[in-house]
């Protein structure tokens, strides 16, 4: 099974301390970034629009993706959640916390906030 991170779901994981990328490996997930996830990123952490802590935690995020090489992909052309909920009626997972892109898509990972760790849903 595939699964598509998104910008929000990397960095709330992060402030959180959930090693996301080891508990989706360990539920048996290939886990893929988005090319144009990582530049959202990038934008974020530059534009001043972000907190401290959020930008922080982008740049290690994107060391950490650099890092555990995370496999990178292209969306192509459009907005990035667009795209997101695209792959996402395809069948493939996405990480995500934006109720917009839950909305539309039958298979999620989201933050367990009570037990601070994933939770897994498929619709």
């Amino acid at each position: 099974m595939e699964v598509l991170l998104d910008t929000n779901f990397i960095i709330s994981c992060l402030v959180k301390k959930i090693d996301f990328l080891g508990e989706l490996e360990e539920k048996g997930f290939r886990v893929k970034v988005p090319r144009e996830v990582l530049d959202e990123m990038k934008d974020l952490k530059n534009s001043g629009k972000a907190s401290h802590e959020e930008r922080t935690m982008i740049g290690v995020a994107l060391e950490l993706l650099e890092n555990k090489k995370i496999k990178k992909m292209k969306l192509g052309g459009g907005k990035v959640d667009e795209k997101l909920i695209e792959m996402g009626k395809k069948g493939i997972y996405i990480a995500t916390l934006d109720n917009g892109i839950k909305r539309e898509i039958p298979n999620k990972v989201i933050i367990n906030n009570s037990r601070k760790g994933l939770e897994i849903l498929r619709s």
